[in-house]
C-alpha cells in the first residue's frame, strides 16, 4: 500500500481473503477424505444442518445453506436414493415435508463433520500452538452472537 496505513475495513477485507483461500484448500484437501464415501461438501453441509432427530423443511435447508430450495431438493433426492435421509410429513403442517437422517445418515453425518472440521495442513504446519490460540481467541470474539456451525447446535 505504498506507505499509507491501511484502514480497518481494508485489514478486515485481507481476513476475509485469507479465510476464503484457507476454506478453499480445506475443501481441496478434505474433497480427497469425501470421495470414498461419493459425498459433496455440499451434501455434507445438508447432513450436517440436519438435527440428530427429527427433521427440517427444505426451505429452511436452504435458507442455512445459502440457495435454492431446487439444488437442496436435488441433493436431498440424492442423498434419500442412498438410504441416507427420508422425507416425512411434519406434524403440525401435513402440506410440509422434512427432511430427516436415517440411522445410517446420522451414523454417517458424524464422520462426515470430523472430515470436514478438518483444518487443512498449511494452517498446522505453519503456525505455532501460541499463534493459533491468539488466532481462535480473535475469531471467537468476531464470531460471537453469530449462529454456532450447524454440528454445535444443540
Amino acid at each position: 500500500m505504498s506507505g499509507r496505513e491501511r484502514s480497518k475495513q481494508q485489514l478486515a477485507g485481507e481476513v476475509m481473503g485469507s479465510l476464503m483461500r484457507l476454506n478453499k484448500e480445506r475443501i481441496r484437501a478434505n474433497g480427497a477424505l469425501l470421495r470414498p464415501h461419493d459425498l459433496t461438501p455440499q451434501q455434507v453441509w445438508l447432513l450436517a444442518e440436519l438435527p440428530p432427530e427429527g427433521g427440517a423443511p427444505i426451505g429452511s435447508l436452504a435458507d442455512a445453506m445459502q440457495c435454492h430450495s431446487s439444488n437442496v431438493t436435488g441433493m436431498v433426492d440424492r442423498l434419500e436414493a442412498r438410504g441416507l435421509v427420508r422425507r416425512q410429513p411434519d406434524a403440525s403442517d401435513r402440506r410440509v415435508k422434512l427432511v430427516a437422517l436415517t440411522p445410517e445418515g446420522l451414523s454417517l453425518r458424524g464422520a462426515m463433520i470430523e472430515i470436514a472440521r478438518r483444518p487443512p495442513d498449511v494452517l498446522v504446519e505453519r503456525l505455532d500452538a501460541e499463534q493459533l490460540q491468539t488466532l481462535s481467541d480473535l475469531l471467537a470474539k468476531a464470531c460471537a452472537g453469530l449462529e454456532p456451525p450447524p454440528d454445535l447446535k444443540a
